[in-house]
């Protein structure tokens, strides 16, 4: 059996698409997901999948928590997020000879990006790190994190090259592929894809002030991350753009959020760290063109893979109206490579892997 630690993202869209692709793709009785905690309501989407859920809610369950987990062939932390997994894990470091972190972004660089900590943030880094030291292996989509973390943190983890299936799938986009930006005829940036300060919004919109023209109309996700940075987004978003910057606040459903990303023609992503690879990748995978820092790891990443993305800071520094200047010949190529190297025929074949090698 495999065991997953998934406390910190449980409530993701990607866990959930996650334990869909395991019921559909392995068989049911190697996978378990563990929660410190009882269910309650906002666990009920990963439950209904039929995935096996242990929810540890009593003394007795914790120690037959351990009993298989002694047993286990494998443990997954899916990300390290959670305060409940990185003490579970110090306090169990027989485990980690046979963990496997699986990295998400933010649970590798939120530290690094940030230039001041709490006594509590440094506490629980400094109980990361010990944990990182240990791990068996560590696995993302772009060899990039490992090496940045390879930088911080003094660890002999293998890497595996994985990812986990997009909840907007290729289908879904191949569904709506045709859809039109809007009837008034607006051009539509989608910029960002949350709530949270590394997105960098404000430099992004000062930029696109700028541009001469009145003809496009910025979406904004702002669905998930900190409400009051949300609100000052949307405050200054509406100061410059009026009507023609519409915030996404409401969480949308896989195939409402295709429709959304069919109709967009330049997404805008300034995060200072790897982000919002889900938008980026259904983007791509649509022929739009996408800017992001070249001074990310993604942006590495898509050069080794051909994969043409511009560079958001060059945006910044000069807006102009060319920003929706784009050669369908480019997206067509990015669409190839992205449906080749990131479908989910792909990542079944790369979790067969780890699970069996």
């Amino acid at each position: 059996m495999n065991i997953h630690l998934v406390n910190g993202v449980y409530n993701s869209i990607y866990t959930k698409k996650l334990a869909n692709f395991l019921v559909k793709h392995f068989p049911k009785e190697e996978h378990l997901f563990v929660l410190f905690g009882g269910l309650s309501s906002k666990h009920t989407n990963v439950v209904e999948t039929g995935v096996n859920v242990f929810a540890i809610d009593s003394v007795r369950k914790f120690y037959k928590l351990l009993k298989m987990m002694n047993q286990t062939r494998r443990v997954f932390v899916h990300s390290l997020f959670s305060a409940k997994d990185i003490l579970f894990l110090t306090a169990n470091p027989k485990i980690l000879k046979k963990t496997m972190w699986i990295i998400w972004g933010g649970d590798l660089y939120s530290y690094w990006v940030s230039a001041q900590h709490s006594f509590k943030e440094q506490i629980k880094e400094k109980m990361k790190a010990a944990i990182v030291r240990r791990v068996d292996g560590v696995a993302c989509l772009l060899r990039e994190d490992y090496e940045f973390l390879i930088t911080k943190y003094r660890t002999s983890a293998r890497y595996h090259y994985l990812f986990y299936p997009n909840p907007v799938d290729f289908g879904l986009l191949d569904n709506h592929s045709n859809e039109c930006s809007n009837t008034a005829g607006l051009q539509t940036v989608l910029l960002g894809n949350s709530a949270a300060w590394t997105n960098n919004h404000f430099d992004v919109l000062e930029a696109m002030s700028k541009v001469g023209k009145a003809s496009f109309q910025i979406l904004c996700p702002l669905s998930y991350g900190d409400p009051g940075y949300a609100k000052k987004v949307i405050e200054f978003g509406r100061k410059l753009f009026g009507d023609r910057f519409i915030p996404l606040t409401q969480f949308l459903s896989p195939e409402e959020y295709a429709k959304v990303l069919a109709s967009v023609d330049v997404g805008i992503f300034n995060h200072n760290r790897q982000q919002g690879l889900g938008n980026i990748l259904a983007l791509l995978y649509l022929g739009k063109k996408v800017y992001i820092r070249d001074d990310v790891t993604p942006w590495k990443f898509f050069e080794r893979y051909g994969i043409k993305v511009y560079n958001a800071k060059e945006l910044i520094s000069k807006p102009d109206s060319s920003i929706f200047d784009f050669d369908e010949s480019i997206g067509r190529k990015n669409r190839e490579i992205v449906a080749r190297e990131f479908s989910e025929e792909r990542a079944v074949e790369l979790w067969k892997k780890v699970f069996y090698e």
